[in-house]
């Protein structure tokens, strides 16, 4: 700001302390360009050009615009798991079961003998804990999925469980560099009409395929999954491995129906709401 316009400011009968103010304004409005420019000098945007050597993330556009085979069929949609369409391979559980190693046998049993008392067993999804894989994919509300040509994207709506399946070629996480998780690392590719998924690197802890049979960290999934009926089906059979716990392999396969004249809304698991149900309740539980 010039001399002639601060006396111009004076003579018209502006206060001093108003001219101090413009004085001071104007001096920050010159000096905010070049503070913004030394700020985007400090911080430069990451480039999105691959880096040699390094996995691509799996929506980065380099990857997504990879040359791929089509895929033989796309997933995404909304899946609603049905009882009624699973009644003959165990609704929510497994079975046939595999010959289970002793201490499986025996917290199964106990939770045989819970139910049979009536009390839940070891309930720690009504304490709001994951229920994880490959329990996620049973629950009641729909499971919505979102396909690309580098990964798979499943939100079970019920809790908001989510699993990535990666379909770009990586290779398993580094179970020393990523730690166990419930929905766990899944690697998936196309073996003709066939999706073929396997899943390592599971979170054991509070973490069951059904009530009393808990996994280990060598727990490891495989799934066959295949669309039927004009893409209205969607088959998943799981070949789920755990040498501490059973011996060779447990097959089980479950269907889920098209039900995309729907879509998931917000369902987490709050204590203070489970603490009302009789089923939560530490005198319907046995620990």
């Amino acid at each position: 700001m010039t001399r002639k316009y601060v006396s111009m400011m004076r003579l018209a009968g502006v206060p001093g302390v108003a001219v101090t103010l413009v004085l001071l304004l104007t001096a920050v409005g010159a000096t905010a360009p070049q503070a913004s420019a030394q700020n985007q000098q400090a911080f430069s945007i990451p480039s999105e050009d691959p880096i040699p050597g390094q996995q691509p993330g799996a929506l980065s556009k380099a990857n997504l615009a990879k040359p791929r085979p089509k895929p033989p069929f796309d997933l995404t949609g909304n899946w609603m798991y049905s009882p009624a369409m699973n009644r003959n391979n165990g609704v929510f559980g497994y079975v046939p079961l595999p010959k289970l190693k002793p201490a499986a046998q025996a917290s199964y049993d106990a939770s045989l003998a819970a139910a049979k008392s009536g009390k839940a067993y070891k309930n720690d999804e009504g304490e709001c804990w994951p229920a994880g894989m490959p329990e996620m994919m049973t629950r009641v509300w729909p499971n919505q999925t979102i396909q690309l040509p580098t990964m798979i994207l499943m939100i079970q709506m019920l809790k908001h469980e989510i699993r990535w399946i990666y379909l770009d070629g990586r290779p398993h996480a580094d179970p020393e560099i990523k730690p166990p998780s419930y929905s766990g690392d899944s690697i998936g590719h196309f073996e003709g009409d066939m999706l073929v998924v396997e899943t390592t690197n599971l979170q054991p802890k509070r973490h069951w395929v059904q009530p009393g049979i808990p996994i280990s960290s060598q727990f490891k999934i495989v799934e066959h999954i295949k669309l039927k009926e004009d893409g209205k089906i969607m088959e998943d059979t799981f070949i789920m491995t755990d040498p501490e716990n059973w011996e060779g392999e447990w097959i089980n396969t479950k269907v889920w129906y098209r039900y995309d004249n729907s879509d998931i809304e917000e369902a987490y698991c709050l204590p203070d709401l489970n603490d009302k149900l009789l089923s939560t309740r530490p005198e319907s539980n046995v620990r």
